[in-house]
């Protein structure tokens, strides 16, 4: 019964963002988001490195934590499509932007074990820790 679903075929509707109509597109059910970058990708020539996805007000990564990302379609869903802008040459950016922020953040060390380095990210990107509390509590890990 499984193999019959994930051969389903459902139709989307994709809204890209910029001045291109909207569009339809026939997918399978289930369909990992790397594949599905690509089938869009190809279909609507797009640069897949610079392509965003947005469902039901998710962005669609094609991994976490390592393990491919797979995204369940109904008929009739809305896929948001977005092409990240390609960042202005280098000779310019060295004008307006300062590079001095990058090496101020507190960065692992390349020893941390694999544990810190996951409480770490946890901290950062999930529960959205300041800098300076990140920093303070690592600084006494390594004491």
């Amino acid at each position: 019964m499984d193999e019959i679903e994930e051969k389903k075929m459902v139709e989307i509707f994709l809204k890209i963002i910029g001045p291109s109509p909207p569009c339809r597109l026939n997918v399978p059910s289930s369909i990992k988001v790397h594949e599905l970058r690509k089938m869009i990708a190809g279909n609507r020539h797009m640069p897949i490195e610079n392509l965003r996805l947005v469902l039901r007000g998710n962005v669609l990564h094609d991994s976490e934590n390592g393990d491919d990302e797979v995204v369940q379609f109904n008929n009739g869903d809305s896929l948001i499509v977005a092409v990240k802008p390609k960042p202005p040459p280098r000779h310019f950016r060295d004008e307006f932007e300062d590079d001095d922020d990058d090496e101020l953040r507190f960065q692992l060390p390349p020893s941390t074990s694999k544990w810190k380095r996951k409480l770490f990210y946890l901290l950062r990107d999930k529960l959205k820790f300041p800098g300076e509390a990140l920093t303070s509590c690592f600084h006494f890990f390594y004491r």
